[in-house]
């Protein structure tokens, strides 16, 4: 599967009349196309520098080149969204006379979501007469890319700004993050573990277990053997799932969409009534996690406003 190369940051709708509030995302937000077939979305790219030059992630640059210069030992690095990749939004939905909500990358992860605050409140001092909102994340991936399925439902609904704001808080406050990886180096060269032991976890086969904690990753167990880690994610999924079976749950793969599709078919099987929706991972979240990993997600509580 290839991610698609957006046209900067607009998408095409095929939704019917035009939004009074725009939904605007950045690329550490996994998207697929339940959302760019259907809506009117914004996304702001990071940055992924390779050997001192810079590509706008999802631009310039595609996640299955990141993983090539990956696969050739390349040193990637990435940085926060820009002044210009940010104005350029919002100016865009001033001059639509469009208020807009922007769900950012969590602020433990980046510097995105305080920088563009910043240049937001700018805004909002010239603007009065529009609606503007930036909302700390505390994750991504797929994460946030099932919290945008829901509030661009709400749009389309055409539910009160305010209303969507509390229920992205909401959604945001119970979405629970479970996934794992691959290759323990890719946590090594990240500072999250020492070489040592990614080098013996390697060799032993361990993998990490990993969720999100107020914004931060957090590797909660290392476990021996890929069938065993994959079994404890299906049964965190279904104890956390229980009682809100009929929900949306979000699976992202980092270059391994069979590791997607065997995750998405177990899941299906313990948890009677869900759906799936799968997301690959973009090149910035890819380049830190590297290839080959899975993640799941879910609401562990049911929001007010919800579309099954």
């Amino acid at each position: 599967m290839v991610r698609l190369i957006y046209n900067y940051v607009v998408l095409k709708t095929k939704c019917k009349g035009k939004s009074m509030i725009k939904l605007i995302v950045d690329s550490t937000c996994d998207i697929n196309g339940d959302i760019t077939d259907n809506y009117d979305i914004e996304i702001i790219p990071l940055n992924i520098i390779i050997d001192d030059v810079s590509y706008l992630d999802g631009i310039d640059i595609d996640v299955d080149t990141v993983y090539k210069y990956m696969k050739d030992g390349k040193a990637l690095k990435t940085s926060q969204v820009s002044y210009e990749s940010v104005s350029k939004v919002i100016e865009k939905c001033i001059s639509n006379k469009d208020d807009f909500i922007y769900i950012a990358f969590s602020s433990k992860m980046s510097g995105t979501y305080n920088f563009a605050k910043t240049i937001i409140d700018s805004y909002r001092e010239k603007y009065p007469e529009r609606k503007m909102a930036i909302i700390d994340s505390k994750g991504g991936a797929g994460g946030t890319g099932i919290i945008a399925l829901q509030a661009l439902k709400m749009i389309e609904r055409k539910h009160p700004f305010e209303t969507i704001i509390n229920q992205i808080q909401f959604m945001i406050d119970h979405i629970v993050y479970y996934f794992t990886i691959a290759d323990l180096r890719w946590l090594s060269m990240g500072g999250r573990i020492n070489k040592t032991i990614s080098y013996v976890g390697n060799a032993l086969n361990i993998k990490p277990y990993l969720t999100v904690d107020n914004g931060s990753i957090v590797v909660s167990k290392m476990i021996r053997g890929s069938k065993r880690v994959i079994q404890m994610l299906i049964r965190d999924v279904q104890a956390g799932t229980a009682k809100f079976t009929n929900q949306i749950i979000g699976i992202s793969y980092a270059g391994d969409i069979e590791a997607a599709l065997n995750v998405e078919q177990k899941i299906k099987k313990a948890i009677n009534g869900c759906k799936t929706t799968i997301f690959e991972i973009g090149a910035v979240l890819g380049s830190h996690i590297g290839i080959g990993g899975v993640a799941v997600f879910f609401f562990d509580k049911k929001p007010e406003f919800y579309e099954f």
